[in-house]
């Protein structure tokens, strides 16, 4: 039995057998079997994973209270699993937001459109805290909770500000 992988439009097909047991084979195995998973999905789901790929990096990199070089606490689990459900809950039809660890230990979505616009969503516990600038003298803020769906105030700012052309 092995795993394979076969590259679309190249002709070229790969092949790992499924036998090591050392922690490394087991590591490379799991990461292949997730690269198929992933290249399985239609093409507009594959942002979800690599947000969920950033969140990760990110609970590795800033695990440890001082992680900025100065006085940042660790990024809380409550965030990371929020953060984890929130990204599912995006609409597809939004441009794909940065993943950003925060200071006080909670996780950030960023979008940036051109230098006018601006829009954070913040994760703090299961309150999502979110702020903008739209161009001019337009900025809008506030708090909602979050209980699985994207509050309507926030879709409505992501639908009018931030999608996919």
């Amino acid at each position: 039995m092995s795993i394979r992988l076969a590259i679309a439009g190249s002709g070229q097909t790969f092949s790992w057998p499924e036998i090591g047991l050392s922690d490394e084979s087991k590591h490379i195995r799991a990461r292949l079997l997730k690269i198929l998973a992933e290249v399985r999905q239609p093409i507009s789901f594959s942002w979800r994973e690599t947000l969920k790929d950033e969140l990760d990096e990110i609970v590795r990199e800033c695990s440890e209270a001082g992680w900025d070089g100065y006085d940042a606490e660790p990024v809380s689990v409550e965030s990371v699993t929020v953060a984890q459900q929130l990204i599912d809950a995006l609409p597809e039809h939004i441009t794909v937001p940065n993943v950003v660890p925060e200071p006080s230990g909670e996780v950030g979505l960023e979008w940036r459109n051109g230098a006018q616009k601006y829009f954070s969503l913040t994760v703090s516990g299961t309150e999502l805290v979110y702020a903008g600038i739209f161009g001019g003298f337009c900025k809008r803020y506030g708090e909602e909770r979050f209980f699985g769906a994207l509050p309507t105030a926030v879709l409505q700012i992501l639908s009018q500000y931030f999608t996919e052309a």
